[in-house]
């Protein structure tokens, strides 16, 4: 039945015009001119706002200075936002004599990582306040700033911290160019909720287990897995709601690029890195038939209609909005298998369309986020 229905989704794709949408991505991260070649040498990079980053120059063209990151993926920068010293050696690059031997840039690999794990004792917990009176006990990581309801130990906490910060190494290592960043230039904000009432004070509701707004997520402690043991919490895997802290981190690091992805592309990437790509605290992203297999199994409450998912596919975002459970159950099932065709079965069956449009849409994203700032 499977294979009758990814024949049968096929079919219906490419005869309803969907390669098109992919295809003016395809053009859009084709247009991207130069002046230079790349050059060399991998260096830090730093905004008028002191953010850093490294990467190699490739080209400058029209104001844009293009990138390559550390994982090879393709960035564009406003040279404007750039800080002075870099603007500089910009200029230097360009051939006022100053500029280093240049040549010309490896092409991107547009393929997906490989299977992305995290140890988690291999990063350290800082520990911040702890207020007793306010019940709030501050804990770091590399990249989160958890504020826990109860005081947390830091064996307990880098377990915790496993999961976020694997969803941020899984956007950072994929070949599209993203770099999260928080707004504030500091580290994401997550709540760690201890009750119920906790939760819901935060936005949440009784039959909901995690939830977010637009800088922060807030998750129960009984999601991440961590259960009472006399007066202290402890973590147990097997306790932990599989998956939710991948998709609340994403929908996290997504941050303002989510105002220029069609609805499935972001709910998709979330649900399906929950659902099919996500087990047992690690990321693998090669040969998941059988995991999709299994979550369409396990989801009772719908089935596969591809009619349903072109009507999706092609929905305005405004009408893809709807407190009707039906509908938002649908819409979650239907991103995953749109990501799946997309990422897995189309044209080359690398997902290098898709790669390419979430490549378009972290290159447009970038420029958005100068003129904001």
């Amino acid at each position: 039945m499977m294979n009758q229905y990814v024949t049968l989704m096929k079919i219906s794709m490419k005869t309803n015009g969907w390669r098109s949408a992919l295809g003016a991505a395809v053009i859009l991260s084709a247009c991207t001119g130069g002046e230079i070649e790349a050059q060399d040498s991998l260096r830090v990079w730093k905004n008028l706002q002191g953010r850093e980053i490294k990467a190699t120059l490739v080209s400058v063209s029209g104001g844009e200075v293009q990138l390559k990151l550390e994982n090879g993926a393709l960035s564009k920068v406003l040279m404007a936002t750039l800080s002075i010293p870099d603007q500089t050696f910009v200029r230097q690059s360009m051939g006022n004599g100053a500029a280093t031997a240049v040549k010309s840039p490896a092409p991107v690999s547009l393929a997906w990582p490989a299977a992305i794990t995290i140890n988690p004792k291999a990063f350290d917990i800082t520990t911040g306040e702890q207020n007793a009176a306010k019940r709030e006990y501050v804990y770091n990581s590399g990249s989160f700033r958890y504020i826990a309801k109860a005081p947390l130990s830091g064996t307990v906490m880098r377990e915790v911290a496993a999961d976020f910060e694997l969803a941020r190494q899984f956007m950072v290592q994929l070949p599209w160019g993203w770099l999260p960043q928080p707004k504030d230039g500091g580290n994401y904000k997550v709540y760690l909720t201890e009750t119920l009432q906790d939760f819901i004070d935060l936005g949440g509701t009784d039959t909901s287990s995690a939830g977010s707004k637009d800088d922060y997520v807030f998750i129960k402690f009984s999601t991440l897995g961590l259960k009472k043991v006399g007066a202290r919490y402890a973590f147990d895997p097997r306790d932990r709601t599989e998956g939710e802290v991948m998709s609340m981190t994403i929908r996290l690091l997504i941050d303002d690029m989510r105002a220029l992805m069609q609805s499935w592309s972001a709910l998709g990437l979330e649900q399906f890195t929950r659902k099919v790509a996500y087990h047992k605290g690690a990321l693998k992203l090669s040969k998941l038939e059988t995991s999709l297999k299994t979550t369409i199994a396990e989801d009772s409450r719908t089935k596969p209609d591809v009619n349903r998912m072109m009507d999706y596919f092609h929905l305005a975002k405004k009408d893809t909005r709807a407190d009707v459970l039906k509908i938002r159950v649908e819409n979650h099932f239907d991103s995953v298998m749109l990501f799946y065709f997309f990422g897995y079965l189309d044209g080359d069956g690398k997902g290098t369309r898709l790669h390419e449009y979430y490549r378009a849409i972290a290159q447009e994203s970038l420029g958005w986020r100068a003129f904001r700032e």
